[in-house]
């Protein structure tokens, strides 16, 4: 459990709950909660250390960040201090659509390997404009699995959604993954 330093105007050190590394490079950061509180506090938690500035250095490198209390469990893409977003926590939904909430059943689907790396490698983009990255939503994810799964058997087809649904960084993220 990494103990991030402590500043003068601290009484205590902050200690980071589960670090995941990808080559020996923190690249997601877990704050965990217990079922009495709302997956919300893992998230503010996670906003006041990033205010603070525990996510420099090699924590700065972290690519996705996952709140959970057990029973819902939620990511988005890492970002700085006041940029976090609450509106891009995003919750896991399986290839059914069912949403899987459980911390657990989310590790299984997401965090492990190969998903984990492929999360923070191939399902992320950066914004240059806005020096932001975005991870993508599950229904993106399952999108361009399945148009990877369609290419290697040599079948055709087509990705439609709604306006504003990200159907063009879909796009873009299956020709680079191509």
């Amino acid at each position: 459990q990494y103990v991030a330093s402590k500043a003068d105007d601290e009484d205590r050190q902050r200690r980071f709950d589960v670090t995941l590394l990808i080559n020996g490079l923190p690249m997601i950061q877990i704050e965990l909660k217990n079922q009495d509180h709302p997956y919300m506090d893992a998230f503010r938690q996670i906003k006041k250390y990033s205010e603070q500035g525990k996510f420099g250095g090699l924590f700065g490198m972290v690519q996705m960040f996952v709140v959970t209390n057990g029973s819902n469990t939620r990511y988005l893409a890492a970002d700085i201090g006041a940029r976090l977003n609450e509106n891009f926590l995003t919750p896991w939904v399986n290839r059914e659509n069912e949403p899987v909430e459980n911390y657990l059943a989310f590790a299984s689907e997401v965090l492990r390997i190969p998903k984990a790396h492929e999360m923070v490698g191939h399902y992320s983009v950066l914004d240059a404009e806005r020096k932001k990255l975005i991870l993508l939503r599950p229904y993106q994810v399952h999108a361009i699995e399945a148009v990877k799964r369609a290419s290697a058997q040599r079948q055709s087809g087509f990705v439609w959604h709604t306006t504003g649904s990200g159907k063009t960084l879909t796009s873009y993220t299956v020709a680079k993954n191509l």
